[in-house]
């Protein structure tokens, strides 16, 4: 579920970006050898920053699932350090429900 969330954001944000670069190139092309349109540029501006935000999302949502889930634990057994997900500690050989 979690990277279904994120997949989305990802989408969201490359939408805006995608958007923003059209907008930015149409109001280029435009201007001919003038200065660009200064409504466009703003406009262009408003979706970047949308797209940033989007993108600071992803990051802040990627950092507390890091933090959420540890990738090692320690066996209940022995002690012994083990991945989460382990259903079989590699010291002692004992059976470990995984941590999800």
């Amino acid at each position: 579920m979690e990277q279904v969330l994120v997949e989305k954001k990802v989408l969201a944000a490359s939408e805006r970006l995608s958007v923003a670069q059209e907008q930015l190139d149409a109001a280029i092309q435009g201007s001919g050898a003038s200065r660009p349109d200064v409504e466009a540029m703003k406009g262009v501006s408003e979706r970047l920053r949308e797209a940033r935000v989007c993108i600071d999302q992803i990051q802040q949502h990627i950092g507390a699932t890091a933090e959420a889930a540890p990738s090692m634990r320690h066996c209940p057994a022995c002690g012994a350090s083990i991945r989460a997900k382990a259903t079989l500690c590699g010291h002692c050989w004992t059976k470990v429900s995984p941590t999800l």
